[in-house]
């Protein structure tokens, strides 16, 4: 499994300790992803079947969603979801945070932020679905790197956001590298 390192203390919000515990909490409940289970499901609904999910991705069962309301310090947990846990890993290759993806009967949660990272600073970390070669394919989420995978079979690891593609640590045995963008309405 991934574990979890400190990393420098954010200005405000929860401690990097904290954080890091929160992670490393989440990431222990959740399961690898079976044929069958919620992310299994998700991910073929989409037209994403493979023989063995990476080790990158998990399933957890019940997953509490917490929203903030306004004046009040601490989130509150508004109800629990099946979601998909990424680690997110820096260049070291150890899991900074987590990124969810909150689900519920084979699609995204009907909430307003279905993905969430677990804390905003990845600087350049990347979810790692797998392991490169002499060549590597990058792309935004974790769903396009899935597909791109299955229709090239590259390794391919998900940035998480466009602007996190441009910091992204890339290893340097990776001679040859794929970018393959989203199908975004913004053209991002």
């Amino acid at each position: 499994g991934s574990s979890f390192h400190e990393s420098k203390p954010a200005p405000c919000g929860p401690s990097p300790q904290r954080m890091r515990k929160l992670a490393k909490s989440i990431w222990q409940e959740a399961n690898p992803i079976e044929a069958g289970d919620a992310v299994a499901t998700y991910l073929s609904r989409r037209g994403i079947v493979l023989a063995e999910y990476p080790k990158a991705l998990r399933t957890h069962p019940a997953l509490g969603f917490y929203v903030k309301e306004a004046g009040k310090t601490r989130a509150k947990r508004v109800r629990t979801y099946p979601a998909m846990v990424a680690a997110v890993q820096g260049p070291d290759g150890q899991a900074v945070t987590l990124h969810r993806t909150y689900l519920e009967q084979g699609a995204k949660a009907p909430i307003a932020e279905p993905k969430k990272l677990l804390n905003a600073g990845i600087k350049g970390a990347a979810v790692r679905l797998f392991e490169p070669t002499d060549e590597l394919a990058i792309a935004e989420g974790i769903e396009t790197a899935l597909a791109v995978h299955m229709r090239t079979g590259k390794p391919v690891w998900a940035a998480l956001s466009a602007t996190n593609m441009e910091k992204m640590w890339i290893p340097a045995s990776v001679a040859k590298l794929a970018i393959y963008a989203d199908h975004d309405e913004s053209f991002t």
